[in-house]
């Protein structure tokens, strides 16, 4: 008599139609399934519905214990809902553990509580390290990045989480020595690549430019939610003016020397409102739809977000996996960061010099470095390739680690 498949789960902020997100769960799925062939494989995410449609497996909610939306009740059934909710959580949890072999949380910037606060993720992962502990499942964070810890209670509940966990890694050192200034720090954890670098090489053989399609290389062009689109202040709010001017400006000035362009997003939640609005200011300039030499549909997958990288010559991008998914596709690339998570990959490749922050957003700057770039790429691309087949190993040696070798049942 056969026994049934083990399960491995995997938990993280997924669904959500953050598309980075989304090709770190398909790079960390596709290679333990083919290292866990006996395994039935389920996720546990922020959004499950989506999730299960973009990835094909079992999805269910991370955290059943949150409020619903709608209009606040009174203190007193708040509070008896809360409690309620939170038994119903705490139990769902336990079940859930119960059943699993192995728990994944898998890459993503998750260790933080910036947007939620502790009561957030930081409770959720809590939750499932406590859970995971006492009944018996191994509990793995898997090249997680760690952003802003700034409450007290994330960073107990943080350190709590890892303490009870088998096996941790991080994506980057940056993660690592925040952890480190929140108090935890084990010799024994390490900093390997973001997963993304070890999606299935088929994903990768795409369709490229085709050669003599343009005199002058095709140029994409990252779009990035700056300031919230500017929701949150008047400053905030001219500062976002400011960033899609000079993303215009920077597309007609590529455009007057002959270069066509892709408008690229990586977040179909928040950039998609950019992409309407540099769309309208480009219209307004004369670059409107329909122009030749501008592509601007948006991606609806990672899936899609390579292909259209695969499309182009060179790339000018913020987002961090559109960074470094464009680097996997050997594409020259600038970037334009939000956080020092892109300088730490740039400088990594080598292309530190071809580096710059939204903040201080220069065009002529910007335009001096892709032409740079593009004339230095033939020097530049070999080192990033063999970096990028490194990264791919260096991740095979941590799956074989967590999941076991290829081809062991």
């Amino acid at each position: 008599m056969t026994s049934a498949p083990k399960q491995i789960a995997f938990w993280g902020n997924f669904g959500t139609r953050n598309l980075g997100n989304e090709c770190t769960l398909g790079a960390a799925l596709y290679n333990a399934r083919a290292r866990r062939p006996d395994a039935s494989f389920v996720c546990f995410c922020t959004e499950p519905v989506d999730a299960q449609f973009r990835h094909g497996l079992p999805c269910f909610p991370l955290n059943t214990a949150r409020r619903p939306p709608g209009p606040k009740p009174p203190f007193l059934k708040r509070l008896l809902r809360r409690l309620r909710a939170e038994f119903n959580g705490w139990r769902d949890t336990f079940r859930h553990t119960r059943a699993t072999e192995l728990l994944v949380m898998t890459g993503t910037g998750m260790l933080t509580d910036d947007g939620e606060g502790p009561l957030g993720l930081p409770y959720d992962i809590f939750r499932w390290a406590v859970a995971a502990r006492l009944t018996g499942c191994r509990l793995v964070f898997l090249s997680v990045g760690v952003e802003g810890l700034h409450h007290p209670l994330t960073r107990l509940f943080i350190r709590t989480a890892l303490r009870l966990s088998a096996f941790r890694s991080y994506r980057d050192v940056q993660s690592r020595e925040r952890l480190r200034k929140a108090g935890f720090f084990s010799k024994r954890d390490a900093v390997y690549p973001d997963v993304a670098f070890s999606l299935p090489p088929a994903l990768l053989l795409l369709t490229r430019p085709r050669p003599g399609a343009s005199p002058k290389p095709k140029v994409a062009i990252g779009l990035y939610a700056y300031r919230d689109r500017g929701a949150h202040s008047a400053e905030d709010a001219a500062l976002y003016r400011a960033y899609v001017e000079k993303v215009c400006s920077v597309a007609l000035a590529l455009r007057a020397l002959g270069h066509p362009l892709r408008l690229v997003i990586g977040d179909n939640t928040y950039d998609e409102p950019v992409l309407e609005d540099v769309r309208l200011a480009l219209s307004a300039r004369g670059l409107g739809p329909g122009t030749t030499g501008l592509e601007d549909s948006p991606a609806s997958s990672f899936q899609e977000v390579l292909k259209q990288l695969g499309q182009v010559d060179v790339v000018l991008a913020s987002r961090f996996h559109n960074v470094l998914l464009a680097l996997l596709l050997g594409k020259p690339v600038v970037s334009l960061s939000y956080n020092e998570k892109n300088d730490a990959l740039m400088a990594e490749m080598g292309l530190q010099a071809f580096c710059g922050r939204l903040d201080d957003f220069d065009v002529p700057r910007v335009l001096g470095q892709l032409q740079t770039l593009e004339a230095e790429a033939g020097r530049l691309l070999p080192d990033v390739a063999r970096k990028s087949t490194q990264y791919r190993l260096e991740l095979e040696t941590q799956y074989d680690a967590v999941f076991g070798p290829r081809g062991q049942l």
